[in-house]
């Protein structure tokens, strides 16, 4: 059997770790201004969007049209992030010599060329977009503007 490339193996965890992070700030954003639990929050599969979308929903209105679109964007990020780690990794190389990988989506079927490089391209969307909420909630704990993207 055929193996991932080591740079796909490690892409992949960059994905991972960078999502959980993006899902963490989600889940404070949507816990702490319901007055909820984050961990309780981000136990419960998609809950970090839908609460953070429903919080933000409460916040100034200056803030709110910050939160929104990031919001919308780290949504979007991170259903790449599931296709990407839920989808099923096909090879049809007889051997290790070729290594050609695809992505088979779970839902579509349509096969994509794995790229370690368009991997690591969404570490780093899911990382901005984990920043800008970062600054954004800093800027409201601390009553100052919101900080321009």
């Amino acid at each position: 059997m055929a193996r991932l490339p080591d740079e796909v193996v490690a892409a992949i965890g960059r994905i991972t770790i960078a999502a959980g992070d993006l899902e963490l700030i989600l889940a404070w954003i949507g816990a702490d201004q319901a007055g909820g639990n984050a961990f309780e929050v981000l136990a419960r599969p998609g809950e970090p969007v839908r609460a953070a979308r429903g919080s933000v929903e409460f916040a100034t209105p200056e803030y709110r049209q910050a939160y929104l679109p990031v919001v919308e964007i780290a949504a979007k990020l991170l259903a790449k992030r599931h296709a990407v780690v839920s989808a099923m990794w096909v090879s049809e190389a007889p051997d290790e010599s070729v290594q050609r990988w695809e992505l088979l989506d779970d839902k579509s079927y349509v096969r994509q060329l794995v790229d370690p490089r368009a991997l690591d391209e969404l570490s780093r969307q899911l990382l901005e977009a984990r920043n800008r909420l970062v600054a954004i909630v800093t800027a409201q704990l601390n009553n100052d503007p919101v900080p321009a993207h």
